[in-house]
Formats: structure tokens, C-alpha cells, sequence
């Protein structure tokens, strides 16, 4: 078959998807769309015609994060389907490794947390019958913290025994990656304190390639990425957006777009300096008052309301405005699908049936209707 016709196809199979998506599609609150198919063969094929284009097609998704074991196949491959429904290309899944806290060396796995081997490689393969794309993000949490203590903080008596301990976690990870053909692996997420230790990361780095053969990214903290010494052995800058973006509760849409317009311009400075593309790793508010102020504090308010349910939409609204059509971005993974039904009740980060998840959606739908106009111009012409 011709590409010109891999292309014709995949207009037609695309359009199909973009009426289901539109049919899908719903206000705030209403019901969750029907169950979706477990294989989504347009996306797939686009990428397949995107590859032979080199038109480069990029990572566009929804995160999801496992915390706990029981039936995780199950429950978390439910929300892998939803994120396929909501138009998503990709899905980002975080596992978590745990020490105790900040001045410890060892680093385990929480069996009642961690899937099964088996267990997650299964996902992988579930969310690339979705058509999806797939994006593994180890993080490492404290189980006894002090207070004001969190993993950027870590500082343990030997570095080089918290290094061989992070490797342990890290390698096997990748190893079940490199089985469920994930795409891009993280080696790592907002470990602030340890980016000092450069050639302990560039070892890590080396021997995750030895074994897992996608893209490599780190995912540094927005505050925290211009001192990192080993982003060229990585291939792409990866890192979180929780920016201050405002003084005060309930800016208006212009305001946000203003404070996303300076720092942008710093950070495209930073990444044409580095010469690899950014993925945003972790896009997202609370559906709190004041999550513009203080997107990284899910304990600011604690409480949902009108006016924090449209601050969340209009931070939605002002990053996509700013973002997504600057060609240094290979991709946003907004933060976080989770279970449960969301809603207007929850404040969490999930814009699941709240008004994000419309904003959100149109997104998705947007993009892939400009990927598909991309490929139509950059097919051959003829039979």
C-alpha cells in the first residue's frame, strides 16, 4: 500500500474517532462516557505514517499514578480506556519506590503498592492496544518524613550507597519498560538535592541505556533545572510546571497567559542553550482558590468550589494558549487521572468531569485533527 493511501486512511480513520471523541465529549458533571474498544487502531497508523513523514508526533497524554497492588491490572488498566477516550496519545505512569526518610540509604518496594512484574508490563501492553503511547516515571516518596521533608531534600551519609540502592530500583524498572515497550523512560523525578552528584547520575544514565532502548528523559522540579549537568546524555529536558503564576487567588485568563509569556521566554532560552526538547512532565492544578499561586500545595485550601473549579480551567486554558504550538515542546502530560468520579466535590488535580476535562478534551482533539492536516500535506502526490 502507497503511503498516499496509509494517509487517506488514516484521514478517515481519524475522522472517525473525532465524531466518537465529539459524541464522548460532555459538560462538566454529566456521565462518564460508554466503554471504549481495547484497541484503537487510528492513532497507531498516524504514528506509523508520522515515522515514515518524519513529522515528528508528540507526546500528548494524561498521567496516572499506582498506589496500590490489589487488582492493579484491573482497576488501573480501567483508566488507561479512559485516557484513550478522552483523545489522549499517550499515558504517563508513575510507580514509586520508598525510603524512609531524607538521611536514608536504602530504598525499597512497598509490595501492597508496587504492581506484579507481570502485573505492570500488562498495563504497558494494555495502554499500546489503546493505541498509546507509554511514559514510565519511577519517583521516590519518604515514609517517615520530618517535617518539611519531601525527596528534593535527600541527603544520606554516603552518597555512593544511596546511588547503588537507586540503581537497584531504577534498573529493574527499566527492565520491565524495556518488555512493555514503553517509549521514554524517566530516570528519575525532582531528586533536587541529588543533581549535584553529576557523574553518579551519568552511571545511572549509562547502564539504564544498556538496558532500555527508548528515550530517556529526568524530570526536574520547574524551580530547579538550569544547574543539572547531565541533561546531554539524556534526550529530552523533562520537568514539572507547578510555577507561581500569581499573587493572588482567581487571576483572569489574561494574566495567566502574561506570566506563562516571561517565563517561557527564559526557559525556551535555556532550552535552545541545551539543544534537546522539552516534555512537560507533570501539567496540572488542584481545583482549589489559589491554585495559580501555589500549583505545587494540594493542601492550600482543601476545599472545591466554583471559583477554584474555574481557576483550574482557565490555568488549563492559558498553558495550552502559551504552549502548545511551540515547536521546542515535544510534549505535556497533564497531572493526573485518577479513580473515582471527580467531580465537583473533588480538589484534587484530576479534571475528571469537572471543567477542565472539556478544555482538556477539545485540546486532544484539536491536536490530532493537526497532525492529521500535517500528514495530508506532507503526503506524495499520486497513486
Amino acid at each position: 500500500m502507497t503511503l498516499t493511501k496509509i494517509i487517506a486512511m488514516c484521514a478517515a480513520l481519524l475522522a472517525g474517532a473525532l465524531l466518537l471523541a465529539d459524541r464522548g465529549g460532555r459538560a462538566a458533571g454529566d456521565r462518564m462516557p460508554e466503554p471504549v474498544a481495547t484497541r484503537h487502531a487510528p492513532r497507531p497508523t498516524l504514528r506509523a505514517a508520522a515515522n515514515d513523514q518524519a513529522v515528528q508526533l508528540p507526546y500528548h497524554g494524561v498521567a496516572i499514578q499506582i498506589h496500590e497492588s490489589d487488582r492493579a491490572a484491573e482497576r488501573y488498566g480501567r483508566l488507561i480506556d479512559e485516557v484513550g477516550a478522552l483523545g489522549a496519545n499517550t499515558v504517563l505512569i508513575s510507580v514509586n519506590g520508598y525510603q524512609e526518610d531524607v538521611d536514608s540509604s536504602h530504598i525499597t518496594t512497598n509490595p501492597e503498592a508496587m504492581p506484579s512484574d507481570e502485573a505492570l508490563v500488562s498495563l504497558f501492553m494494555r495502554a499500546r492496544d489503546q493505541g498509546l503511547r507509554v511514559i514510565l516515571m519511577p519517583k521516590i516518596l519518604l515514609t517517615k518524613p520530618r517535617s518539611g521533608a519531601w525527596r528534593g531534600k535527600i541527603k544520606p551519609p554516603s552518597w555512593d550507597a544511596w546511588f547503588d540502592q537507586y540503581a537497584d530500583f531504577i534498573l529493574h524498572l527499566a527492565d520491565l519498560a524495556e518488555r512493555g515497550g514503553v517509549e521514554v523512560f524517566s530516570v528519575g523525578s525532582e531528586l533536587v538535592s541529588t543533581e549535584k552528584m553529576t557523574e553518579n547520575w551519568e552511571s545511572v544514565i549509562e547502564r539504564v541505556r544498556s538496558r532500555f532502548h527508548g528515550k530517556l528523559t529526568y524530570s526536574a522540579n520547574w524551580d530547579h533545572y538550569t544547574s543539572i549537568q547531565f541533561w546531554d546524555r539524556l534526550d529530552m529536558i523533562g520537568m514539572t510546571t507547578y510555577n507561581k503564576l500569581a499573587d493572588e487567588p482567581g487571576p483572569s485568563l489574561d494574566k495567566l497567559r502574561s506570566a506563562w509569556r516571561d517565563i517561557r521566554n527564559k526557559l525556551l532560552d535555556f532550552q535552545a542553550k541545551i539543544g534537546k526538547p522539552l516534555l512537560f512532565t507533570e501539567v496540572g492544578w488542584c481545583s482549589q482558590e489559589g491554585c495559580s499561586v501555589e500549583a505545587w500545595n494540594y493542601y492550600r485550601e482543601e476545599t472545591a468550589t466554583p471559583a477554584g473549579l474555574e481557576e483550574q480551567k482557565r490555568n488549563y486554558e492559558a498553558f495550552i494558549d502559551v504552549w502548545a504550538d511551540e515547536p521546542a515542546v515535544i510534549g505535556m502530560i497533564w497531572w493526573e487521572w485518577t479513580e473515582g468520579s471527580g467531580g465537583r466535590a473533588d480538589f484534587g488535580y484530576t479534571p475528571k468531569n469537572k471543567p477542565a476535562e472539556a478544555v482538556l478534551r477539545s485540546f486532544f482533539r484539536e491536536s490530532a485533527r493537526e497532525l492529521a492536516r500535517k500528514l495530508s500535506a506532507n503526503a506524495p502526490q499520486g497513486g
